[in-house]
Parts: C-alpha cells; sequence; structure tokens
C-alpha cells in the first residue's frame, strides 16, 4: 500500500507522516514548497508521479484562523478552490483507483448547528466571521460528491475537531484557540507575569482534539471508509474553561486567569457529533484532552526561544 499525502509538510500533515511510519505504510507526502496545488502543472507532476498510490489524503489548504479569515475573504477563496480543483482533478486523471480522503473542518457546517451531525452540512449558511473559506471547504465536499457521481471514485471527507500539538501555530494573530492559549500561558509562566486574560465567561463549549488521535483515527478509519462523510471527534465539548485550567496547569502558571466576560467569543455551545463516528465505525477518540497538552506544552516550552516570535504568514 502507498499513501499520497497533500499538505504533508504542515503542522497536521507532519504527525500523519508520523504515524505512517509507525505502522510501516509506504508514502509520499509534500507541501507547498515541493508542489503548489494552486499551479496544475504542480498537480499533474505530483500526482502522475505517484500514480501507484493507493489512498490520497487531501490535507492541503490555506488557512489559519484568528481574524485571518475575515481579513483574506477572496485570497482564501481563490486559492483554496484552486488547490481543490486540482487535487481532484487530478485525482480522476491519474489515480482513479485510488481512494481519496479530503479533510474537512467545522467551519464548512451551518452556523445555526449546535451539535453538528453530517446529515446537516448543506442545511443552512456558513459563519459569517468564516464564510469564504468555510465556503471552500463545503466546495471540497461537494466537488468529492460530483466526482464519485460523474466519474464513480471513491471519495470520502472527514472532518476533525480543532487541532493541537506540537508544530501547531502558537501566533496568537492566526492560531486556534489551543495554540493560542497554550502560547500565552507558556509564555506567562517564562515571564512571570501576573495575569492571562481570555476572552468570555469560559463556559463556551468546543470541540477540541490531540492532532495524534486525530492521524491515528485517520488512518483507522481510511480502510473502512467507502463514499462516505464522518466526524472525527470524540462528541463530548469541552469548556474554555476547562481547556484553560488544564493548559495552566501543565505550564506551572500562578498567576491569575481573568475571563473576561465583555469580551465576544461567539456561539456559547458548539462541536461536532460522533454517533457515526461510533455506531457506523465502532470508534472512540478519547475527550481527556490532558496528556495532549502537557506533551504539548513541554514542547513548546522547548522551543519558546525559536518559536515565540514565529508568524505562520508575514502579512497576516
Amino acid at each position: 500500500m502507498k499513501v499520497l499525502v497533500t499538505g504533508g509538510t504542515g503542522f497536521v500533515g507532519q504527525h500523519v507522516q508520523e504515524e505512517l511510519k509507525r505502522r510501516g505504510i509506504s508514502f509520499f507526502a509534500f507541501g507547498k514548497r515541493q508542489f503548489d496545488l494552486a499551479r496544475w502543472e504542480n498537480a499533474e507532476t505530483v500526482f502522475k508521479t505517484n500514480s501507484d498510490a493507493d489512498l490520497i489524503l487531501h490535507l492541503a489548504s490555506y488557512q489559519a484562523a484568528g481574524e485571518f479569515p475575515a481579513k483574506h475573504t477572496a485570497e482564501q477563496f481563490y486559492v483554496n478552490n484552486l488547490i481543490h480543483n486540482h487535487a481532484l482533478e487530478a485525482w480522476r486523471k491519474f489515480i482513479p483507483h485510488a481512494k481519496f480522503i479530503g479533510i474537512g473542518a467545522s467551519c464548512a457546517y451551518p452556523s445555526s448547528a449546535q451539535a453538528m451531525a453530517e446529515d446537516k452540512i448543506f442545511d443552512g449558511a456558513i459563519h459569517g466571521s468564516v464564510y469564504a473559506y468555510g465556503a471552500t471547504k463545503r466546495l471540497l465536499y461537494t466537488g468529492i460528491l460530483a466526482y464519485n457521481d460523474q466519474f464513480k471514485l471513491n471519495g470520502n471527507y472527514v472532518i476533525p475537531a480543532a487541532m493541537f500539538g506540537e508544530h501547531d501555530d502558537f501566533d496568537e494573530t492566526t492560531a486556534h484557540v489551543p495554540g493560542a492559549l497554550i502560547a500565552r500561558f507558556v509564555r506567562a509562566a517564562k515571564m512571570n507575569l501576573p495575569e492571562v486574560e481570555i476572552w468570555g465567561d469560559g463556559s463556551q463549549v468546543r470541540d477540541f482534539m490531540d492532532v495524534k488521535d486525530f492521524a491515528r483515527g485517520l488512518l483507522g478509519l481510511a480502510p473502512k471508509m467507502e463514499r462516505d462523510i464522518v466526524n472525527l471527534v470524540s462528541g463530548r465539548g469541552k469548556t474554555v474553561k476547562e481547556l484553560a485550567l488544564t493548559i495552566s496547569e501543565a505550564t506551572g502558571f500562578r498567576g491569575k486567569i481573568f475571563f473576561n466576560a465583555n469580551r465576544y467569543t461567539g456561539a456559547k455551545e458548539k462541536f461536532l457529533d460522533a454517533t457515526k463516528l461510533r455506531e457506523k465505525y465502532l470508534m472512540e477518540i478519547s475527550d481527556d484532552l490532558t496528556p495532549g497538552i502537557r506533551r504539548t506544552v513541554k514542547w513548546y516550552f522547548e522551543n519558546f526561544d525559536a518559536l515565540k516570535d514565529r508568524r505562520k504568514f508575514a502579512d497576516a
């Protein structure tokens, strides 16, 4: 078996590579620097060269969290649609025998949904703060359905929770909540700051997961999926306060945690439904974040000087 991994040098891709190596599975992983999928000639080259692949894991995308999606709406719409369209067409033309798994995002779900089940993905508008990026993730799933229907391919779609782990983005302007909070608490612990501020009262419920659980789960799902969509999550949301306290304890921060209820935090409760994952695929993702948080905090502490000023994008 051989696996082709797009976006294989990014945060999630590095962990997928580690899990493939651990399982002894042959693979070719690449990132934008090797083959930028926004350019058709690159997609053609890398897919044609790896036409012996049995599985395609499509992780590649142009994304960041924080205010980035609101500030880069057109860029994200243009670049991501190029990436996804080229990946789908190169799959069809050069590796049609391979199973394709596109990685989605929870922002593709309607903003009105709370417990987000797979059959609800088209049932409403995407949240305004991520409308362009969320649309490209929904269009990726639409493209998979279209290629399955017209060309009888085996395309699938997996939606994870917000992940954390080594090699994450820790720049607070672009990071997801776990990475941003880890950076904030580690910096406060190292500098002996008296207080860490967190937006909201801490009661808002969200989905979080260890990236290593995602990598293991994805490779566990891959042989079983047949033209399907599934949320790869625990199905049990955590409050931001629970997450913050877990990170605070892991960093050894001894100051005050100030939950600023006057700051905007979005929906009170929003998480992905795991019923299908449990009942159809007999798989469970742990909701115990502590081991992964401790491991990530330790890694970030050790690499703090090299990473503290690193930005994901120069113009973010």
